[in-house]
């Protein structure tokens, strides 16, 4: 197994709805609960209506096939 270093800047957020949220783009992450609706992209594609913001993160990719059996 590799691991490689994604070059992107990332942004992890609250965001109020997936209304303006850039599917299409290279990279989003989107997760829900019964309280919050975040999102993980590049910096550079945090929609405007965000909450709460934290910048600077850093992502990296499991190279090759991952086995279900890990996660």
């Amino acid at each position: 197994m590799e691991i490689k270093k994604l070059n992107q800047g990332f942004s992890v957020c609250k965001v109020t709805d997936y209304s303006l949220v850039k599917l299409n783009a290279e990279y989003s992450f989107i997760g829900k609960t019964d309280e919050e609706k975040s999102l993980v992209c590049i910096t550079g594609d945090v929609p405007p209506n965000v909450t709460q913001r934290g910048d600077g993160w850093k992502g990296f990719r499991i190279q090759g096939i991952l086995d279900f059996s890990l996660i």
